[in-house]
Formats: C-alpha cells, structure tokens, sequence
C-alpha cells in the first residue's frame, strides 16, 4: 500500500488488488466521472484529486501503468470514494 496526499493534503490510499488491478481511496465529499456514449467510464476526479482518465497513466511503486479501465465502486460511508483501476 501507499498512501499519497491530494492538493489539499488529505491522504489518498493506493492499494494493488492483484496484478492487474489498483484500488485507491479516500474520504471526498464529492466524486466526478465522466462516460462515454456505450456507458464506460471514461474519466474518474476525487474532490481535491487525483483525477484519472482512461488510457492516461498512473504511478504506483516507483513503476507507471496505463489504465485501461475505471471502475467505481459503492460504499456504505458517505464521505469515502473508492476506485479500481484496471492496469
């Protein structure tokens, strides 16, 4: 796991699922996502970021990886945003 500040300093969890997935968390009061015209997620902002985009590229454990797939997640909390990315 490693944990990454936002602009305004609040901690951002990165977590590797499995060898092809990244989960990062963190409390957001609000989420943005954007789709396209087939309903994939194309574009997923924490309030305060990170933002992250389809095709762009992410840093976990000193390595980059392109992202190939977001995926949102539901949670019971009202203050927590949680995302997979497909790497």
């Amino acid at each position: 796991m490693e944990i990454k500040k936002n602009r305004y300093g609040q901690d951002r969890s990165y977590e590797r699922v499995d060898e092809k997935r990244i989960r990062v968390r963190g409390n957001s009061k609000y989420q943005r996502e954007s789709a396209d015209d087939n309903g994939n997620i194309t574009m997923f902002d924490f309030e305060g970021g990170p933002c992250f985009n389809l095709h762009g590229k992410i840093k976990f454990k000193y390595r980059e990886y392109k992202i190939k797939e977001i995926q949102p997640l539901n949670n019971k909390h009202e203050e927590l945003c949680e995302v997979v990315l497909h790497i």
